[in-house]
């Protein structure tokens, strides 16, 4: 093989792998853009937003199967409608929410199954301690949380990142001081919806019906669309069921006594024409 033909085998071969490389380089763009739409998408916390998240995940993976932040994005939005799910179930009788319950720890097993082997080989990886530390945070794992919080927050701020920290601290405080934290939460954090959720179910626990219609106000008013905001609105402002109370007859009232026939006027006594 003569040098020019050497030459022009070198060239194709560095030309192909060029294209490879420009190729793998469009879809890692093209998959990043979409996780990062759907990541935008979580703070409106309304199913619809969700299940779009969801679906702009499986988007990225297929754009390019390597981009394995999109798997841990995928988790993070499986954690987030599971802890949605058990929340709404607690409400419910136990009969309505069993469903609802089971299909919650199911959702929220199958996330952490994703995150497993990428926690394996990317531990370091924000998307990945993201998703890790929502799931401890609303497991209630204070420890566990804060180790990944600090180890977030080396790499940056994200709102997600704080709203586990805080997930995981409201299991130890009383019901006036997980308020309290809730609404300066959601002070500093106005556009994540889940936190107002929070602290919605939080005043209902202290019977302050009052406060959280207002709360729930502000989450419409920032997303029409949320469901579980409408229902629970409508919930509180329904009229409570029904009920029939016997009353009880007074202890004075005389014994019945069998009918009998009424009097009837003598002939004398009608009156003349």
């Amino acid at each position: 093989m003569t040098l020019t033909r050497l030459a022009r085998t070198a060239l194709l071969a560095v030309l192909v792998l060029t294209r490879v490389a420009s190729a793998e380089e469009t879809a890692r763009a093209r998959a990043a853009s979409l996780a990062r739409e759907g990541l935008a998408l979580l703070p409106w916390d309304d199913s619809a937003s969700l299940e779009r998240a969801e679906e702009l995940m499986q988007a990225a993976l297929r754009a390019d199967p390597q981009f394995y932040q999109a798997r841990a994005d995928r988790a993070l939005v499986g954690l987030l409608v599971a802890a949605a799910r058990r929340d709404e179930a607690a409400r419910l009788e136990p009969a309505e929410g069993d469903a609802l319950r089971r299909s919650g720890r199911e959702l929220r097993d199958r996330a952490l199954d994703e995150l497993r082997p990428l926690l394996r080989e990317h531990g370091q990886d924000a998307a990945v301690v993201r998703a890790l530390a929502v799931y401890y945070g609303l497991d209630g794992n204070a420890a566990q949380t804060a180790r990944l919080v600090t180890q977030a927050r080396a790499m940056g701020s994200d709102p997600w990142i704080d709203f586990a920290e805080l997930a995981a601290d409201l299991p130890n405080g009383s019901r006036d001081a997980t308020v309290s934290r809730l609404a300066a939460f959601t002070a500093s954090h106005p556009g994540l919806l889940r936190a107002h959720m929070m602290l919605v179910r939080a005043q209902l626990d202290r019977s302050r019906a009052d406060e959280s219609l207002g709360t729930l106000d502000q989450i419409l008013a920032a997303n029409p669309r949320h469901d579980l905001a409408l229902r629970l609105k409508a919930s509180i402002l329904s009229p409570p069921p029904a009920r029939v109370a016997s009353v009880p007859a007074p202890p004075d009232v005389p014994p019945p006594r069998k009918p009998g026939l009424l009097p009837r006027k003598r002939i004398g006594d009608r009156p003349a024409h």
